[in-house]
């Protein structure tokens, strides 16, 4: 086993738990920024090459197996109060910088590429967070509709309020996906950080159109420090594509149903 991996991995994860431990405790700014520091080390710790290769050697061993899970826990939490924070900062008019957020922009863009996105279309955004950088990114590089899906209350009404102030009034916000009607949509797609991405399909792949394309990010091996993964055995009846990205934080899998596959 690689013990440089298994302690920078240690480390990461008392980086993460201490600078969330201190901003739960003084929710002052310095260490909000900390926050924001150790999320950007962190995906750079995730996009690095060595470190893919430490883990290919060492993916069985239950200790780096652990901390992979406790940091993704803590990444993620970290990551809801970021967001939350950063859409009051906008709405009050506050400066601020995340480079998070500016790569995840890069990435969309490549996405709209990729997934032929246009104005005609209509974009379901399932695991939509407090600033839904991939639905105004797609607002404004294209023009397309886009409905926003999120279970929590306190991020949705966030979110609305911010595509307001930013100019997007047009964007839908939801918080029941199984409530819509999923044949419009175009493009449906799913965020990494939705743990439960095969019971969504399970539950949505009858109702939704032949023609409607399906955009799973998530993130295995190393990156699943900052993504909930997916088993490619579990997913059937669609025509899966892979694509990956060594400099980001995920991957995506794009499915398509098979033509001759009835409802």
């Amino acid at each position: 086993m690689s013990k440089s991996l298994l302690f920078d991995l240690k480390v990461l994860e008392f980086k993460l738990k201490e600078s969330l431990k201190l901003y739960e405790n003084t929710k002052i700014e310095a260490n909000f920024e900390l926050l924001k520091t150790n999320i950007d080390e962190l995906c750079s710790f995730i996009i690095k090459k060595e470190n893919h290769l430490a883990f290919f050697q060492t993916a069985e061993n239950e200790d780096i197996r652990a901390y992979v899970i406790s940091i993704r826990d803590l990444s993620t939490k970290i990551l809801g109060i970021i967001e939350k924070e950063e859409a009051r900062k906008i709405l009050e008019d506050a400066n601020s910088c995340f480079q998070y957020g500016e790569e995840l922009k890069l990435t969309v863009k490549q996405e709209i590429h990729d997934y032929k996105i246009t104005s005609q279309d209509h974009i379901l955004f399932v695991g939509s967070g407090s600033m839904p950088i991939t639905a105004f990114t797609i607002a404004k590089e294209t023009g397309a509709e886009i409905t926003c899906v999120d279970i929590d209350k306190e991020a949705l009404d966030l979110s609305k309020k911010v595509a307001i102030k930013l100019g997007f009034p047009n964007i839908i916000f939801e918080n029941d996906l199984f409530s819509l009607s999923l044949d419009k949509y175009s493009h449906i797609i799913i965020a990494s950080l939705v743990p439960l991405k095969c019971e969504i399909l399970e539950n949505i792949r009858k109702t939704i159109p032949v023609t409607t394309k399906l955009i799973l990010r998530y993130g295995n091996e190393l990156k699943e420090l900052f993504n909930y993964p997916i088993y490619q055995k579990e997913i059937k009846t669609f025509i899966k594509t892979v694509i990956r990205d060594r400099d980001f934080i995920y991957d995506t899998l794009l499915l398509e149903k098979e033509t001759n596959y009835g409802k």
